[in-house]
C-alpha cells in the first residue's frame, strides 16, 4: 500500500503566515523546508485543523499546502529576513535567518 494520502489543512493564508513566522522565530540555526512543513502539519493535527478524517496513511502535508508555505517563504526572503540555499524550494532546501 502506498502512502499517497497527503494531509490537507484548513488554515487561512493569514494563519499559515503566522505559523511560518512562529517557526522561523523559534529557530536558532538553519532550517529546512521539510521541517517547516512538518511543524505546520503537527500544529494542524494538534488543533484539529486537518481536512482529512479517519486514520492517516501519511505524515506529509499536501502538495497544495506545501506550495502555500513556499509562497510565504519567498515573500519573507524578498523582505530580506531569511536567505534561501537555492532558487527552487524542495524538501531539503535550507533557510537561514539574517542577523538583525
Amino acid at each position: 500500500m502506498t502512502n499517497n494520502n497527503h494531509i490537507s489543512v484548513t488554515y487561512s493564508d493569514s494563519k499559515f503566515r503566522i505559523l511560518v513566522e512562529e517557526y522561523i522565530t523559534m529557530q536558532k540555526h538553519d532550517f529546512t523546508f521539510k521541517s517547516l512543513c512538518s511543524y505546520v502539519l503537527y500544529r494542524a493535527m494538534e488543533e484539529e485543523k486537518t481536512a482529512n478524517t479517519g486514520l492517516y496513511e501519511s505524515n506529509q502535508l499536501s502538495p497544495a499546502d506545501c506550495e502555500r508555505i513556499s509562497i510565504i517563504l519567498r515573500k519573507i526572503v524578498k523582505e530580506g529576513r531569511i536567505i534561501c540555499s537555492s532558487e527552487s524550494i524542495a524538501d531539503d532546501t535550507q533557510f537561514a535567518k539574517i542577523k538583525e
